[in-house]
């Protein structure tokens, strides 16, 4: 009996043909985007695709405050230098204006200004810690 269905398996298997993928033919892929939300049924020839995406298109850099934020793709990895007491511009250089900026993040109560233990609550070892960060320098 043994025998009976390995012969069944290798006879189905020489049966079956390969799938291939397709070559050449009149379809192309593209890259485009659809700016706030998605499509419902968009039709071309015979077909019919319905989705959603949230993909803006790639515009101005946005600023605020220590980060910018760009929009799109982004086709390699980009180095990322974090220097925590670098707050205003111009970056990569330590100055009055990031101790400046602190002061006005301290004084707002905004908590990035809160680096130091008992968190949530902004006092003397916020100021002894940006302090400490201002003068460690950046990379």
């Amino acid at each position: 009996m043994n025998r009976v269905i390995l012969f069944t398996v290798l006879l189905l298997a020489g049966l079956t043909s390969a799938a291939k993928a397709q070559s050449g033919g009149p379809y192309e892929i593209t890259s485009w985007t659809i700016d706030g939300g998605g499509v419902v049924n968009a039709t071309g020839g015979s077909y019919t695709l319905s989705g959603t995406i949230g993909q803006p298109d790639a515009g101005p850099r946005l600023s605020g405050g220590a980060f910018d934020l760009d929009g799109g793709f982004w086709p390699a990895a980009i180095e990322v230098v974090s220097c925590a007491a670098d707050l205003a511009a111009p970056f990569g250089v330590l100055n009055i204006f990031d101790i400046q900026s602190y002061i006005g993040l301290y004084n707002t109560q905004d908590p990035a200004a809160d680096l130091a233990a008992p968190f949530g609550v902004l006092n003397i070892f916020d100021i002894q810690s940006y302090i400490g960060l201002y003068n460690q320098g950046c990379p």
